[in-house]
């Protein structure tokens, strides 16, 4: 019953949603393109027969990259196909995989756009990441005899709650999941919890812990430091959502009555946002500059731009990460972790919530509530370079020490492809 009324309803979504994107495109203009392939209407030069990954947005596809190249780099290199749901998560496909993959986006999870999609690229198998659990998507899968394996995953407390209102939609959905590999054991006792079988799941730990940086990115870092920064103490605050910015100024305005030439680096979750940044820092009389124009002296630099998150993490002193003061859930703290940096986060840490345990617990991820909280915490680390260096010794430690995830991860994907016995064609050159 519940699964007949979720039946009508997404018969409605390809509707709904294209008015959701036409709206999202008054703002970011690459969700007006390519509409058609989110109704199942792939690019001709598709091919069939790839293993399916679907990645949500640039988060996942950067937690996919080693799982990918390790799986066409392996013997018998599979054909990959890559979906993702945003623009943003379509350009970090591009720009990390470029033609070494197939690339679209994902068809809405109505049942006709699900079958149209499968019709046309016939995957062997179907591989997602984290948290994608679609009713429709899984059920139409498992009918088609499409083995599906859900990998990296996470289940927060609030989200198996809500997976328990409706038993019967959930029993379907994780009926169609055949493996699930799962970032840890809370996780996996979740979904234990909701019924699936605990001899199908792995726990490995996160693979976002085997974050690597490269030469380039290094080199950039380097670059956009001696442009922007200079010998000024500095500080980012990375992935803020509306809400979040006006606590990050007021903090920053206050914390130049004791620092006048602190630089803070604003970096939106959504880059389209960095006029209406400047325009708060405006009515608080700092002055402010977008990344892409030319360098000077301000008090803010807003980042408009994507991929460049890592190399801005690089130039800072120290790191507020973003999405956790408003109900978002958090956003990734591994990234500024990698490169040695304190962290500030507010306590709302949903996505993350066992990750921002290991480096609370090492004392490198401090929460903030409010502006007087970030004033106070970023002073103290202001103040103190010797716990500055502390910390961020101790937030490399913890990445190292729960490296290792992506090779298992991988391994562990490798024997469930070789177990279902699909043919393995050869990756686009």
């Amino acid at each position: 019953m519940v699964y007949a009324l979720y039946r009508v309803i997404s018969s409605l979504l390809p509707l709904v949603a294209t008015l959701n994107l036409l709206r999202k495109s008054r703002n970011e203009p690459d969700y007006r393109l390519r509409i058609r392939e989110r109704f199942g209407f792939t690019p001709p030069e598709i091919q069939q027969g790839a293993v399916w990954i679907h990645t949500v947005s640039a988060g996942e596809v950067i937690a996919a990259e080693m799982l990918v190249n390790q799986l066409l780099e392996s013997p018998n290199t599979t054909r990959i196909l890559m979906t993702s749901t945003t623009p943003t998560g379509s350009a970090e496909i591009a720009r990390r995989f470029g033609n070494r993959v197939d690339h679209c986006y994902v068809p809405f999870d109505a049942s006709r756009c699900i079958r149209r999609f499968l019709r046309r690229t016939r995957p062997q198998a179907l591989i997602l990441m984290e948290t994608e659990l679609w009713p429709n998507l899984l059920r139409i899968a498992r009918r088609e005899g499409i083995n599906v394996c859900l990998v990296n995953a996470r289940l927060s407390d609030r989200s198996a709650r809500r997976y328990g209102f409706v038993p019967s939609l959930t029993k379907l959905m994780l009926d169609g999941v055949s493996m699930i590999v799962s970032q840890y054991e809370d996780t996996a006792t979740r979904f234990s919890n909701l019924g699936y079988p605990s001899e199908q799941m792995h726990v490995t730990g996160n693979i976002k812990f085997d974050l690597t940086i490269s030469e380039e990115i290094r080199n950039n870092t380097a670059s956009q430091k001696e442009k922007w920064r200079g010998e000024r103490p500095c500080w980012i605050a990375a992935s803020t959502h509306p809400g979040e910015d006006e606590v990050i100024l007021d903090a920053h305005v206050n914390a130049r009555k004791e620092y006048p030439d602190l630089l803070l680096v604003v970096a939106p979750r959504h880059p389209h946002r960095a006029e209406d940044i400047q325009a708060l820092a405006d009515v608080r009389s700092l002055t402010s500059v977008q990344l892409s124009e030319r360098p000077q002296a301000v008090d803010v630099l807003v980042v408009d731009q994507m991929g460049v998150l890592l190399e801005m993490y690089g130039i800072a002193d120290i790191a507020f990460i973003g999405g956790s003061l408003q109900g978002t859930g958090g956003h990734n703290p591994v990234e500024p972790a990698v490169l040695g940096i304190p962290m500030l986060m507010g306590a709302d840490r949903m996505n993350f919530e066992e990750v921002c345990e290991r480096f609370a617990d090492s004392g490198c991820l401090s929460a903030v509530r409010n502006r007087d909280e970030l004033t106070s915490q970023l002073l103290e680390l202001l103040n103190d370079p010797e716990e500055r260096q502390r910390q961020g010794d101790a937030a490399r430690q913890v990445v190292d020490a729960n490296r290792g995830s992506a090779q298992q991860q991988f391994r562990i994907v490798r024997e469930w492809l070789n177990e279902i016995s699909f043919p393995i064609s050869h990756s686009r050159s």
